[in-house]
């Protein structure tokens, strides 16, 4: 930084600046989305050209970043761990830098036990939804079909939002999943029980609301309005303090614990079928669009330790991962 007179001149571009447009432009190609780590790794890049930095990635200047603000130990481990695999990549072609290791702060990112719902929670929940506001009936009987949706498939809570009529294939069971974390589109089969109901809500939007084409979405709320996930969310948020749920790890129930919920109760069934864990959870890490099979143990750490130990060889050749998936 530069001092002429009272202006001060920061840098427009650095060494790390440059080396971190070039490292997101990468991931994106890959289809990582980044939305938080990008966040993170711009205001690293700001703060290193804010005092004229212009050197390489080192552990001195990342330090002195995460030193920068009043924070506590669990943040600036969690800043580390961005910036860990963002210097694994400029170490790759960059040896004047340095690989970030996330051990200088401990236990940063504690993974919190998801809740993991009954069939009768699952009920009374979407019994709940009949006491929400909605004058017209769609908003209600919207956030009851998502939830057996959610119950049922496993889905993230993003995906039905963003389905569209003609992602709905009645006659074949079968959701065409487009807008995904990871923007890597699948298909998913669906129960025939479930496809009903879609088509019966499918049917009474179009009644309500006018015939719709391929091309608008499948999901309304109030008024004839699309469907977001922030108005979903409200929407749960208002119902779920009707079940008397305990969570160990978050503070309340959550619609991501839909998710949690079906991978755990797909793995238990199986086990209880005398099914080879192990070999099936490739199966179900497709299903759920999971990148790599690796991500899909994440989810045994909300299931009984029978069934951990039955995974323990998967363990052992994938390793974990700590991200919410």
């Amino acid at each position: 930084m530069q001092h002429l007179g009272q202006e001060v001149i920061v840098m427009e571009s650095n060494r790390i600046s440059r080396q971190l447009k070039d490292y997101l432009e990468y991931k994106h190609s890959l289809g990582f989305k980044l939305t938080h780590e990008a966040t993170v790794l711009k205001r690293f890049a700001a703060y290193t050209r804010s005092i004229n930095y212009d050197g390489p990635l080192t552990t001195e200047i990342v330090l002195k970043w995460v030193a920068s603000g009043k924070q506590s130990d669990k943040t600036m481990g969690r800043k580390i761990e961005v910036i860990r695999p963002f210097s694994k990549y400029v170490y790759s072609f960059d040896h004047e830098s340095e690989i970030i290791y996330s051990l200088i702060f401990k236990n940063v990112h504690e993974r919190p036990t998801p809740y993991i719902y009954s069939q009768s929670d699952v009920r009374t929940l979407m019994d709940a939804c009949q006491n929400l506001y909605s004058p017209d009936g769609i908003r209600s009987y919207t956030t009851n079909i998502i939830i057996g949706l959610l119950w049922s498939t496993g889905m993230r809570p993003s995906e039905p939002v963003n389905l569209l009529n003609e992602d709905v294939d009645f006659k074949n069971n079968i959701l065409h999943i487009r807008k995904t974390k990871f923007s890597k589109e699948r298909y998913i089969p669906i129960h025939k029980s479930v496809t009903e109901q879609l088509c019966f809500y499918h049917h009474w939007i179009e009644e309500k609301l006018g015939l719709k084409s391929s091309k608008d979405p499948f999901f309304y709320t109030t008024g004839g309005k699309k469907l977001t996930e922030s108005s979903l969310a409200y929407a749960f948020k208002l119902i779920r303090p009707c079940i008397n749920s305990k969570p160990t790890g978050y503070p309340y129930v959550r619609l991501y614990d839909f998710r949690h919920t079906f991978a755990c109760n797909t793995i238990l069934r199986w086990n209880e079928q005398g099914e080879d864990v192990n070999e099936k959870l490739h199966v179900l890490s497709t299903y759920l669009g999971h990148v790599k099979p690796a991500d899909t143990f994440w989810y045994l750490s909300a299931t009984p330790e029978l069934l951990k130990a039955s995974c323990s060889k998967y363990e052992e050749q994938f390793g974990g991962n700590d991200d919410e998936i």
